[in-house]
């Protein structure tokens, strides 16, 4: 199988995961005063996270630490994910939020679709180039609230961010196996990122909250000051 052929997928994915990686390290629940310097930080994290865990996992060296267009294309993201931060610290808090919710609803789908195309290209079965594709969206975002001091979002409720992860990853790689001949995966791309992206606006929208055994637990004592 070739590419999706979208003009450098790789490098556009790498950037809009950037940029929504310093929106998640501004927001009030992750921020902790961040340098300049420390926010780009967040903003590598974000955009290689994802495709250094998933080419490792793959036995290859990542892609992101040969191509120099990666730190470029990551520095760039997130200059405009601090400047679209400081246009939205004028809004509502609740602007913030929703920009920040919808910009992981754009950005997940594609490290995910990425991470089951490579996997299907190095022989991987469905199952694999499924969890790949989880790992390829989450593993930044983790790194992310590690880093912040924050139990990672994937094992917390968060208004379906795994489901929506697993839903481009498994539409992905079960149309491009019944696919397989076809030159061109740009088409199934789209339809993966359409379905996915659906899916989780509904999901924030509707407040669809991940499903948490015995009802949501109180806070533990602390937690406030913590995440102050």
């Amino acid at each position: 199988m070739t590419l999706p052929d979208f003009p450098q997928v790789d490098l556009f994915a790498a950037g809009i995961n950037a940029l929504n990686g310093v929106l998640q390290a501004r927001s009030p629940s992750h921020d902790r005063n961040y340098t300049f310097a420390g926010l780009l930080i967040m903003a590598y994290f974000g955009g290689i996270g994802g495709g250094v865990t998933r080419d490792v996992l793959l036995s290859g060296i990542p892609g992101p630490l040969r191509d120099p267009r990666f730190p470029i294309v990551c520095t760039l993201a997130g200059l405009l994910g601090l400047a679209i931060y400081k246009y939205s610290e004028t809004k509502a808090t609740s602007f913030r939020k929703k920009l920040l919710a919808y910009f992981k609803s754009f950005t997940l789908p594609w490290f995910a679709i990425l991470g089951s195309h490579k996997a299907l290209d190095h022989g991987v079965g469905i199952i694999g180039s499924i969890a790949i594709g989880l790992v390829a969206t989450t593993a930044g975002g983790i790194i992310i609230d590690l880093f912040s001091g924050i139990t990672p979002e994937i094992v917390r409720p968060a208004e379906q961010l795994v489901v929506s992860a697993i839903i481009a990853s498994t539409v992905y790689t079960l149309i491009a196996i019944h696919y397989q001949g076809e030159e061109s995966k740009f088409p199934i791309t789209l339809i993966a990122v359409a379905v996915s992206f659906a899916y989780r606006v509904i999901a924030v929208k509707d407040h669809w909250r991940d499903i948490v055994p015995g009802g949501e637990r109180p806070a533990a004592p602390g937690a406030g000051a913590r995440a102050a």
